[in-house]
């Protein structure tokens, strides 16, 4: 960093790196070039608002999410740290406090807040409170009306809304931090009812109460602070519970070598097993042997699978599963994203990507997955006679290395 930076821009970058942990489509050079300018605190380029769409598995449904190009993303995750420099969340919020913050301690944080509420004898039951559709439905003049933002966070914001119809986009840090804050006036009313026995993670709150009536009391309290904000709870994720039901939620903690939790994960079809153990596991023949069979069947656990398949691909059962994946899952914008990415980290598997995928890339129309078709195409040996932005042409003319800038697929997705 230079001298003449802001004092905040080291803690900028280490936090937007952290952020395409969760990209749905990693970015090419690996967004080197807009963490340098994050770190330097030099000027985001400038340019057009570029919105793409993409179908995306998630746990219950398939959902159409907004892509943006990186720089987009890092110009929305400044003017929200900007804004939420004088905003302080309660004790009890577990999600996206900071800009330092960290999932897994946090996440961790959490789990154990809510085993020592559950251990308590005078609170017998849990409410669990989470609202309708929360990334889709929080109205943009709900944010405009809090007390922490900005002209220019407002105006960014409002384009957005236009351009992708949402406010909120999911797997971005600058929007988990925006619904966390916009939250905190839900906060203050749970806090007045039952101060130090509840949490609250995203839009998913726990609240730790001695009998249904107060439940009921807390609940309904709950329905006008969410009016307010022209929210609205799901009834359907809405229960009350003995308090130690947590204990296999939650507050569960997995432990133990990441390829045995796999394989009990497998046999129990237990997802939060299957997660756990792709992104910690070694290279291991039965993991490797056993994966293709469990994307295709979950493919929610690709980015995870492709991650653990990065660590596997120098071994000949990694190789043999990898093109096994590349050329037997469906070939789309989602799954694209990540074997493009993994295939550009291993220039040996280039050949082996379909063309089924590499079209579906170019038909995207998604900047970040055409950059990374263009990449893949490089290392196949076929030149295209227009690469289709700014920075993959500078990425060609500097001599497009092929361990130069790689994309990454450490993901939390």
């Amino acid at each position: 960093m230079t001298d003449d930076a802001p004092p905040r821009a080291h803690a900028w970058s280490a936090a937007f790196d952290s952020d395409l942990l969760t990209d749905y489509v990693p970015d090419a050079l690996g967004a080197a070039d807009v963490s340098r300018q994050l770190a330097l605190g030099q000027p985001l380029d400038d340019g057009p608002l570029r919105v793409g769409r993409m179908p995306v598995p998630l746990a219950r449904r398939t959902e159409s999410i907004p892509i943006l190009p990186c720089v987009e993303r890092a110009r929305m995750f400044l003017l929200t740290e900007q804004a939420l420099t004088v905003h302080a969340p309660r004790s009890e919020v577990f999600s996206y406090r900071s800009l330092t913050w960290r999932y897994r301690p946090a996440y961790q944080a959490r789990q154990r807040h809510l085993q020592a509420l559950a251990a308590r004898s005078d609170l017998p039951l849990a409410l669990v409170l989470d609202v309708h559709r929360f990334g889709q439905s929080l109205p943009l003049n709900t944010l405009i009306r809090a007390p922490w933002m900005t002209e220019h966070l407002a105006g960014a914001l409002t384009a957005l809304r236009t351009a992708a119809g949402r406010t909120l986009l999911p797997g971005h840090r600058w929007s988990n931090r925006l619904g966390t804050a916009a939250l905190a006036p839900l906060d203050d009313t749970v806090a007045a009812l039952a101060p130090g026995r509840w949490a609250r993670w995203g839009d998913d709150l726990h609240v730790f109460v001695r009998d249904r009536a107060e439940a009921d009391e807390i609940r309904s309290a709950v329905v006008v602070a969410l009016q307010q904000l022209g929210l609205s709870l799901s009834q359907e994720k809405c229960t009350v519970a003995p308090a130690a039901s947590v204990l296999t939620g939650p507050a569960r903690v997995i432990d133990g070598r990441p390829e045995e939790v796999w394989r009990t994960g497998l046999a129990n079809g237990d997802v939060k097993a299957l997660r756990y153990g792709l992104s910690r596991s070694p290279p291991d023949e039965r993991v490797t042997r056993t994966l293709v069979a469990a994307v295709r069947n979950r493919p929610a656990l690709l980015p995870r699978a492709v991650h653990y398949l990065d660590r596997a691909a120098h071994t000949p059962v990694g190789q043999a599963a990898t093109k096994e994946l590349l050329h037997t899952v469906e070939a789309d914008a989602f799954t694209a994203a990540r074997l493009l990415a993994l295939a550009a980290r291993h220039p040996e598997l280039a050949p082996e990507v379909p063309a089924e995928m590499l079209a579906a890339a170019d038909n995207s129309g998604i900047a970040p997955l055409l950059e990374l078709a263009f990449r893949v195409d490089v290392l196949r040996g076929r030149l295209r006679a227009r690469p289709p932005t700014s920075r993959m042409r500078e990425w060609l003319a500097s001599g497009a290395h092929p361990r130069h800038q790689l994309p990454q697929v450490t993901t939390l997705l």
